[in-house]
């Protein structure tokens, strides 16, 4: 069971960069993933700026920022667990397990089948590689 944390940091990883490369791709290339399918509320977006901010970036702007943003804490949350596997302190376990329960809980209001698939599972394997076995 002592890999089985190092599997679920690798879920991760994978499902982090994915993102990161969706992120990039959207940011320097004409918008292809994150872009709504309307193609008519792409220069909307570009247009309007957020209630929080109104001098601030545009909302397609400042959506690119949360998603590199995400990419980086998902990435954050892979190293995080590896480390812990590798060089366990104890006190941190919980601590991961619980942002990963926590990334599901989004995945399954938010996010899409695949990230929900891969969060779960890799969520389930640390908990029970950690906290059961």
């Amino acid at each position: 069971m002592i890999y089985v944390p190092f599997v679920s940091a690798a879920i991760f990883a994978a499902l982090g960069i994915l993102h990161l490369v969706y992120t990039v791709h959207d940011a320097i290339r004409t918008p292809k993933y994150f872009a709504p399918d309307n193609k008519t509320l792409l220069p909307a977006m570009r247009a309007t700026r957020m209630a929080l901010a109104p001098g601030g970036h545009d909302y397609w702007g400042a959506i690119i920022g949360f998603h590199f943003s995400h990419s980086i804490g998902v990435l954050l949350l892979a190293t995080m667990i590896a480390v812990e596997a590798a060089h366990p302190t104890g006190w941190l376990r919980p601590v991961l397990c619980g942002t990963g329960a926590l990334y599901t809980l989004i995945a399954w209001r938010y996010w899409f089948d695949v990230p929900l698939i891969g969060v779960a599972i890799a969520t389930i394997a640390m908990t029970l590689a950690w906290i059961v076995w």
